[in-house]
């Protein structure tokens, strides 16, 4: 049983959580139509080259997918990344980052999504798509 997307009290949970607070993302929506995050980059998401981290942008993306897909299943469920592929394709300049996610198909077991991000040019910086495993919260 689907629903139309996470509560804001919901949204607020998880913009507190550690990880999301630590790199500064955050979640602005999440509900049947997917995902949308933004990531301001600063000096410390950097790598040697002055642009984001890598791992920074498959964090920002894996949470977009992750998201797309609570929105879309019951809320005693969670899911878990099994897998997924990034492209990068720009580098993740200083300033702001806007990521989107979408889901692709939801079984009742596996759900497969894809989340992109994009530059303020609208340059499309990296893009992912991930296999999850659903699961009941206990």
């Amino acid at each position: 049983m689907s629903h139309n997307g996470l509560s804001p009290d919901v949204l607020d949970r998880w913009n507190a959580c550690g990880y999301y607070e630590l790199v500064g993302m955050r979640v602005t929506h999440a509900d049947a139509a997917g995902s949308a995050f933004t990531l301001e980059v600063t000096p410390g998401h950097t790598q040697l080259y002055g642009t984001a981290h890598g791992g920074v942008l498959a964090g920002m993306l894996d949470a977009a997918m992750a998201l797309a897909i609570l929105a879309q299943i019951p809320d005693n469920e969670g899911c878990a990344t099994i897998e997924m592929k990034v492209n990068f394709t720009a580098p993740g300049n200083v300033g702001a980052l806007a990521g989107t996610g979408e889901v692709i198909a939801i079984g009742r077991r596996v759900a497969v999504a894809r989340a992109e991000i994009r530059d303020p040019a609208d340059r499309l910086v990296a893009v992912a798509q991930g296999t999850f495993q659903r699961f009941t919260q206990g």
